[in-house]
């Protein structure tokens, strides 16, 4: 999958996704909320299944026969912190599939600014039925998370 700088780019298992800073993201000083960080890595996130299996879209509208209709949570995020991000910055989001469970995928993401860290986070992504109660990712969308993974892992080598 290619596209646009604006859309983002799969380069060896890893998508790459630009997020420009604006005011509405930092603090009264012009430097990017800590809360805000959490909103780049789901945009990162969305970006890169946008369209797949695997998207929450697709899922959604799966029937029941087929499990669904499903949708995803956030059941862990770890954030570390490396520098500060400010208003006008163009940062790049990065994410790579780390693990695919039977019901949960985990996710190493990171953002940058020309190839400095300014942070990482470990997300653990479940997902679950209209219930609330987790639910076994479908062949289709586990295919997905897993040819990511592997893709990511031989890049890694």
């Amino acid at each position: 999958m290619t596209g646009t700088v604006a859309e983002g780019e799969w380069h060896g298992g890893i998508f790459h996704f630009p997020i420009r800073v604006y005011y509405e993201d930092t603090d009264v000083g012009g430097m990017v909320y800590h809360g805000r960080y959490v909103s780049f890595f789901e945009r990162v996130r969305t970006e890169s299944i946008r369209g797949t299996a695997a998207d929450v879209n697709h899922l959604f509208e799966l029937p029941k026969e087929e499990g669904g209709p499903l949708t995803y949570v956030v059941s862990n995020i770890n954030i570390r912190y490396h520098r500060q991000a400010k208003v006008g910055d163009v940062l790049i989001g990065h994410s790579m599939v780390t693990k695919v469970r039977a019901a949960a995928i985990e996710v190493k993401q990171w953002i940058t600014r020309d190839g400095e860290m300014v942070a990482e986070a470990e997300v653990l992504v479940a997902v679950i039925g209209t219930d609330g109660r987790p639910k076994r990712w479908p062949n289709s969308a586990r295919i997905c998370w897993q040819n990511w993974m592997d893709e990511a892992a031989e890049g890694q080598r």
